[in-house]
């Protein structure tokens, strides 16, 4: 089987007929059993015990078909009768177990395969109805259950070539799923999203800070915990499981990113809880606070600055000029101040070693020192 495309959109048209007949069909269920009580009921002269001993109930009809009726028409009914309820039970089913697949949403999908569907129109389909790849193997699975004879094999050889060119994708859904339906309910995005999301950093790994700042450029700073929590515990729930997506190993790394991810937002929490002592500050000298200066970009240049091999007081100069303070030195002691004390209140996972954190610390107290001197001979001037 050749590469698949990014298949084209089923019409909404399409898509409103297949719903059609699904009712259609439920109606006529409907009206086959009904016509066959009152068929039982004339012939039984009014007799209930002759009623009974006549009318066969659906499930009776289901199990004991040769028992039913020996005509033709009859048979047809029946039988159209037991497939509309079996792909109706199979929803159920299916539903039951991930309620992320809808009972309507699978018969609809179901109406629309064909028995002249070749392979690649059954895969444009289900992936239009599931772009997840995770869903699109459950909705595989439901129509393997729902189809026979060619058809079968066909769905089964689309399900195949899915498992094959998405493994990855399909099993890291699968192992989330859980994570992905509760975190939903956060607001962090449906539960597709937070999957695609999943999928997307185990399978493209990139540094812990600028994950960070990817992930804060999409959700806000009250999000951020809460996302970080998903990761957690997705990566530990794909590390426990018996097959996990990418190798123990690269999750176990993940896994310490994901913790790195936590050091950085306590940097953010650090600041915030800064901002009324940075305003009052910046008042009590008469200052006017610049609108860029706020907790999320003193956070973002602290953490770059730790970025740095070595920190150095030229460095550390750099970050009055991004805050547009550069020319007042009693707003860099109060932005450097909080800074200092950011080094002594944050995570050591920050830091490439304890050396690294002390030279940091140094760096910032050297360059307080000077500023204090700057101050001072303003002052007397």
């Amino acid at each position: 089987m050749g590469e698949i495309n990014k298949p084209a959109k089923i019409s909404q048209m399409a898509k409103q007929q297949a719903t059609q007949r699904i009712k259609a069909q439920q109606l006529s269920k409907q009206q086959v059993t009904s016509k066959r009580a009152l068929k039982a009921y004339q012939e039984s002269g009014f007799n209930q015990a002759a009623m009974r001993r006549n009318f066969k109930p659906l499930e009776e009809q289901r199990f004991g078909k040769k028992h039913v009726s020996k005509s033709g028409a009859a048979d047809d009914e029946v039988e159209i009768i037991e497939e509309v309820k079996n792909t109706e039970e199979m929803a159920s089913r299916f539903n039951k177990k991930n309620q992320e697949l809808k009972e309507k949403t699978l018969l609809i999908l179901r109406d629309l395969i064909k028995d002249d569907d070749t392979v690649e129109d059954i895969l444009r389909k289900v992936l239009d109805f599931y772009p997840d790849y995770t869903l699109a193997d459950d909705a595989l699975e439901f129509l393997l259950q729902t189809t026979d004879t060619d058809l079968a094999l066909k769905v089964h050889k689309a399900k195949e070539f899915l498992n094959t060119e998405y493994k990855r994708e399909i099993i890291a859904g699968r192992n989330i799923n859980l994570q992905a339906q509760v975190f939903s309910k956060e607001g962090l995005g449906t539960p597709t999203n937070l999957r695609d999301m999943y999928r997307d950093i185990t399978g493209n790994p990139r540094t812990a800070l600028t994950l960070f700042d990817e992930l804060s450029s999409k959700y806000t700073y009250e999000n951020m915990k809460p996302v970080i929590r998903f990761l957690l515990h997705s990566l530990g729930s794909d590390l426990k499981s018996k097959g996990p997506s990418i190798t123990r190993p690269e999750l176990m790394r993940l896994i310490e990113d994901a913790q790195m991810l936590q050091a950085i937002l306590g940097v953010y929490r650090f600041f915030i809880s800064r901002e009324g002592l940075i305003n009052s500050q910046f008042d009590h000298f008469g200052l006017i606070l610049p609108k860029i200066l706020n907790f999320e970009m003193i956070s973002k240049l602290f953490i770059n600055l730790l970025k740095e091999r070595y920190v150095t007081s030229e460095k550390i100069s750099l970050i009055a000029k991004h805050l547009g303070i550069s020319e007042e030195f009693a707003a860099q002691i109060i932005i450097f101040s909080q800074m200092r004390d950011a080094i002594r209140h944050t995570s050591m996972k920050l830091y490439k070693s304890q050396k690294h954190r002390f030279e940091a610390l140094d760096a910032f107290i050297e360059t307080l020192e000077e500023l204090e001197e700057y101050l001072a001979e303003e002052e007397e001037d």
